[in-house]
């Protein structure tokens, strides 16, 4: 008697690309459908956050505000404009939303520091909800020493902590609605202004989520792209600085498009399909599934569907990401329990 599997090699998980592809060793794409990490690379290493920070600044502040509030602007006592910044000045009133397009958008530094005085009164005590809102994520290696990102010896995060703290984000569409903008304008100054976004290739369908850099983070950038019905979200930081400091987003291109192409759905077998041959001397059975297998895999790399236990007249299945059991009839389960099934069992893919 031989029994053979009627099903296709079916593809496994891959997590590296190919290292000559991106200026970067430290990334990470995400399937927000599936839950599934596709390509990532040092996701558990120490790196800086630079202004990808802020979103965790962001999501502080919507602890304590609405955001259609109102409030007078209050800067730390002797702070020092820093880095890129929007000139907020003490006893300014901005809404809420207005003072997340900076912190957002524009990726002003001292609107961070607004949004810290605001919540809690300090730096101090903001910074320490900060990082209580990092443990309650599962962000285990984040340490937050500033509310804007600027470099500083010990204020690190990674990748996979990034992740983390990117999932909480994306449950706010309200914030989506603002890191989707390409600019905004604002008459804080005195005066209208367009204040434009660092993202440059939201118009190439990635609608957030925050950009970096620094001199210890290179050039960095958190990517959501929810285009052609996939949700995908990626991380690049340490991209080189290049002159037109664009590679974080060709770095992101690269990650998504492989991403886009290489991971999908597998059907290993529809509703209907035969799956096994039972044939005997006396004659062949087919066996048909009961209903559709599919998986969402690295298309690339083809495995073998295993046949692992016969039980009571059920047949059970698994490849690299799933289980499947198929039952047998009466009549089938009784040929088969004659030959003695798992002594003499074979199995090959077409």
């Amino acid at each position: 008697m031989l029994i053979g599997l009627c099903f296709p090699l079916y593809p496994a998980l891959a997590t590296e690309l190919n290292p000559n592809n991106l200026s970067t060793e430290y990334y990470l794409s995400y399937d927000l459908e599936n839950e599934v990490i596709m390509y990532s690379n040092n996701i558990e290493q120490a790196i800086a956050p630079a202004s990808l920070t802020k979103v965790m600044t962001a999501l502080v502040l919507l602890d304590y505000y609405q955001i259609s509030d109102s409030i007078t602007i209050s800067l730390p006592e002797n702070y020092v404009y820093s880095g890129k910044v929007a000139y907020l000045e003490s006893g300014m009133t901005i809404t809420i939303e207005d003072l997340l397009e900076f912190i957002l958008i524009y990726s002003a530094n001292d609107a961070a520091h607004v949004a810290a005085v605001a919540s809690t009164g300090s730096v101090e005590s903001f910074l320490a909800e900060m990082n209580n809102k990092a443990k309650s994520y599962g962000m285990k290696n984040t340490i937050f020493l500033n509310p804007d990102g600027l470099d500083e010896d010990g204020h690190i995060t990674t990748v996979n902590d990034l992740l983390k703290m990117s999932l909480k984000f994306i449950e706010n569409y309200r914030l989506l609605a603002i890191t989707s903008k390409t600019s905004f304008s604002s008459d804080i100054s005195g005066s209208d202004r367009i204040y434009y976004s660092t993202n440059q290739i939201i118009k190439n369908g990635y609608i957030g989520i925050k950009t970096g850099w620094t001199s210890e983070a290179g050039l960095t950038f958190i990517g959501l792209n929810l285009n052609s019905d996939r949700q995908i979200l990626t991380i690049v930081n340490k991209s080189i600085v290049d002159a037109q400091k664009s590679t974080h987003f060709l770095d992101t291109q690269i990650l998504y498009n492989s991403s886009f192409i290489d991971f999908g759905y597998y059907e290993n077998y529809e509703k209907g399909d035969p799956i096994f041959k039972l044939i005997n001397p006396v004659s062949t059975t087919v066996i048909n599934s009961s209903d559709t297998w599919v998986d969402f895999t690295d298309l690339r790399n083809p495995v073998e569907v295993r046949f692992m236990d016969y039980t009571d007249g059920r047949l059970s299945f698994t490849n690299s990401n799933s289980e499947r059991e198929l039952k047998t009839s009466e009549s089938n389960y009784k040929v088969l329990w004659g030959f003695k099934l798992l002594e003499i069992f074979s199995r090959f893919a077409n």
